[in-house]
């Protein structure tokens, strides 16, 4: 046997702290090579553990399986990855900023409804009133600026 190929599906999971099932759905969809086979069973070099570190950290940064498979082709590739990293981190830098917006928003619209006392969503500023039609609208959570703290439509 292949002294490089020495890992089975198995000890690189362990190792990588991954499910064998990640393993074998990276392979699937060709994030990861399809492993050279002794006796019918996968067997890996340490190369693998690096791909899945970087797969880790990628997935963690907010990167799509498919965003990483780019950049794991572009780091094989001559030319490298880095122009298409800036790329698409200029990119998800501003999904970021979004999913930053929503989050505070909806902080601050439950540090109000933590103090809530109104009976109903009718009386309640933190809902809109049925006529507004951006209630639908999908946006993040409106927090309305309220007088006095409280909640309670005047």
């Amino acid at each position: 046997m292949d002294d490089s190929l020495e890992m089975t599906i198995g000890e690189v999971a362990r190792r990588a702290g991954v499910a064998t099932s990640s393993i074998r759905y990276y392979e699937s969809i060709g994030l990861l090579p399809v492993p050279a086979r002794v006796h019918g069973h996968r067997r890996y070099g340490s190369d693998v553990l690096g791909k899945l570190a970087f797969v880790d950290v990628a997935q963690r940064a907010g990167f799509k399986l498919a965003e990483i498979k780019q950049l794991l082709r572009g780091a094989d590739a001559a030319d490298g990855m880095a122009t298409l990293m800036r790329e698409l981190s200029d990119r998800k830098l501003v999904e970021i900023e979004a999913l930053l917006e929503r989050a505070q928003a909806s902080q601050r619209w439950l540090r109000m409804a933590s103090t809530c006392d109104c009976r109903t969503p009718d009386e309640c500023a933190l809902f809109p009133a049925a006529p507004d039609a951006s209630a639908n609208s999908g946006d993040a959570l409106r927090v309305l600026r309220v007088d006095g703290g409280s909640c309670r439509r005047l």
